[in-house]
This record gives structure tokens, sequence and C-alpha cells, in this order.
């Protein structure tokens, strides 16, 4: 049985992951390179917007830190026993 339209579309792409995975890292790489040479016109937020990547390094501070948060403090509230839906 073969998939035609989206479907068949996402499980290629789903094929190539690895391909996809080069593509996303060079044009990360990309646009990181790009940020030294183009810089913004004035910062809006105490000047810290000028300094080349900024929102990268606070992105990932971000980042990391909801998903210590989720981890640590959320989902020991929302978490429930194995077999809490019964058999």
């Amino acid at each position: 049985m073969s998939q035609n339209g989206l479907g068949g579309l996402l499980a290629k792409w789903r094929d190539n992951w690895k391909t996809w995975r080069i593509i996303f890292f060079a044009v990360l790489i990309v646009m990181v390179v790009l940020n030294f040479f183009i810089h913004s016109h004035h910062g809006h937020f105490w000047h810290l917007d000028e300094i080349p990547e900024f929102f990268a390094v606070f992105g990932i501070i971000v980042g990391l830190a909801m998903v210590i948060i989720m981890k640590k403090i959320i989902q020991p509230f929302i978490a429930r026993e194995e077999d809490y839906y019964g058999d």
C-alpha cells in the first residue's frame, strides 16, 4: 500500500532524516555567521540585542530552564502511577 499526498511526502522526509539534519545544521551555521555581519538598526532591550548571538544564547538558556522546570517541578504533580487507568 503506497501513500499519496502529504503522507507520502512526510514518509519520504522521515526516511531521509540524516539529510534533513545536515540541511538544518548548515542553515543554522549560515545564520549564526550572518549575524556577525548583519547588525540590527538599534537595540530595543537595554541594548542586549546588539550583542552578537544574544538571542541564540538567550533561547538556549530559556529552553533549558523550561525543560528543567517541567521535569523537576511540574512533572511530579501531573505524573500518574503505572496502573492509574486500570488494566
